[in-house]
């Protein structure tokens, strides 16, 4: 990303682990063409990058869900007939592609278009 200003460094310097880490998510997103999920409408189709915060499979209504933070918000991914996708796993960064839905006041995307973003991206 190149030199950053004085002021920016010393604003960094004083941000918590957690505000650095969301910072760095939303920074990463714009450099990769994504949206911020705080700036998209629901029933827009949108493009989002973050990184897997949990993933779970609902055995009782035969879907996988897994939850992703862009670092403007935290959207819920859902596949529905599938109960496992092995690339899906926590820590890793995603490119997900879909239409944003609200399922009682919380961001969802029913089965997304995705990839994995390589850990050096």
């Amino acid at each position: 990303m190149g030199k950053r200003p004085w002021g920016e460094r010393l604003r960094r310097y004083f941000l918590s682990h957690e505000e650095l880490e969301a910072t760095e998510l939303r920074e990463q997103a714009a450099v990769a063409g994504a949206q911020p999920l705080a700036a998209c409408p629901v029933r827009s189709r949108v493009t989002l990058r973050g990184t897997i915060t949990s993933v779970t499979s609902d055995a009782a209504h035969g879907w996988l869900e897994a939850e992703v933070s862009d670092g403007s918000g935290t959207v819920r991914l859902v596949w529905m007939g599938r109960d496992h996708l092995e690339c899906l796993l926590p820590g890793r960064t995603i490119l997900v592609e879909g239409r944003l839905a609200d399922d009682r006041g919380q961001c969802v995307i029913y089965n997304p278009d995705f990839r994995i973003v390589p850990q050096s991206s």
